[in-house]
């Protein structure tokens, strides 16, 4: 079974510097992030556990971006999205490790709505901050 390795509480500069560092931008970390979604998805689609799994290992294990994620926003907007990067990050991995338990379980129903839970989390993001980058 796959699990978080970045700590669930703290700032953002904690959670950040927890996590190795990438040699890529933070979009195209969302991009990866997207890619293993995608493939959990198919993963319950076809009822392939090992699929599901290596999908959230990719959420569960990724590593910060190249540079701090919040320069990514107007200074003013900075704040609000470190705060945002730890409650997300939280149900990031709250709902990824809900859709790898269920679908080594077989549990399909139940891994497509924890899956759904994990985008409906990543879209809500994104719906409040994505206008907003700069």
């Amino acid at each position: 079974m796959v699990s978080s390795v970045h700590a669930q509480e703290g700032t953002a500069e904690q959670l950040v510097a927890g996590m190795d560092k990438a040699d890529m931008s933070y979009r195209q970390l969302m991009e990866i992030m997207g890619v293993a979604s995608g493939m959990m998805h198919e993963g319950i689609l076809r009822q392939n556990k090992q699929m599901v799994q290596e999908g959230a290992e990719t959420i569960l294990t990724h590593p910060a971006p190249n540079h701090v994620p919040w320069e990514i926003m107007p200074e003013e907007h900075q704040k609000g999205f470190k705060a945002s990067l730890v409650k997300f990050d939280r149900l990031l991995d709250r709902y990824t490790e809900a859709t790898a338990e269920a679908a080594a379980k077989g549990d399909w129903p139940g891994a497509s709505q924890s899956l759904q839970d994990l985008n409906t989390s990543c879209v809500t993001c994104h719906a409040a901050w994505k206008d907003r980058a700069r």
